[in-house]
């Protein structure tokens, strides 16, 4: 196994410690708001993990033409599960900022944890794992940076209504990319995700579920 590949391995509770330590920085200073610098630092950790894991491959191999699996769309029917959420709630936007705020997040975050969590980590875990103990291992640390960096400022991000969704549909979208061969699909899933669970509104606590 190369320099490359351990590393890519060995980076996930790194870089849920960095986005731990930038929330717990900046919570005291701007509260709920941490999410910003948060999201930037998060961001920023995971393009270079792609960029090294990923090295002089085209990142356009992850999103080529899909192969046909039916798990494309029981990830798209789960994925549209939080919908309900934003249709229940979207009164709570109250300012078109926070509309905006909402969607920008939507449309990037998904880009960057799915090459990541998705595709060089999962890809990495192969080549070491056998397939179910590299979807166990992306997933565990996908889901547990939620309640880690997220719930550090965000009461619904330590639900665990949230942890065992975010579980389920972790190893449905590790399968849909390792059955399709694209990550196109699984993004558009986690897009909807994102909308559907109003994130910003989550972050800042606009948002609590009922069991948070």
């Amino acid at each position: 196994m190369g320099r490359r590949n351990t590393f890519i391995l060995l980076s996930p509770p790194l870089i849920i410690l960095i986005g731990w330590v930038t929330a717990k920085i900046f919570t005291p200073i701007i509260q709920e708001w941490a999410w910003i610098p948060l999201a930037l630092v998060y961001w920023l950790v995971l393009g270079i993990c792609i960029g090294i894991g990923k090295g002089e491959e085209r990142l356009s191999a992850w999103v080529q033409k899909p192969l046909p699996t039916k798990l494309t769309i029981a990830g798209m029917l789960l994925g549209m599960f939080p919908l309900s959420v934003l249709f229940t709630n979207i009164h709570l936007f109250d300012s078109i900022g926070l509309v905006i705020l909402w969607l920008a997040f939507a449309i990037i975050n998904p880009w960057f944890e799915e090459y990541y969590w998705r595709g060089i980590l999962l890809d990495s875990t192969l080549k070491v794992m056998p397939k179910w103990l590299g979807i166990g291992y992306s997933t565990i640390f996908f889901v547990a940076s939620h309640p880690l960096m997220w719930g550090v400022f965000s009461i619904a991000n330590r639900s665990s209504h949230v942890v065992i969704f975010l579980s389920i549909i972790g190893v449905v979208w590790s399968l849909m990319y390792l059955r399709s061969k694209s990550l196109r699909w699984v993004i558009v899933s986690h897009c909807i995700v994102d909308i559907g669970i109003i994130t910003v509104l989550v972050f800042l606590n606009i948002y609590i579920p009922p069991n948070g």
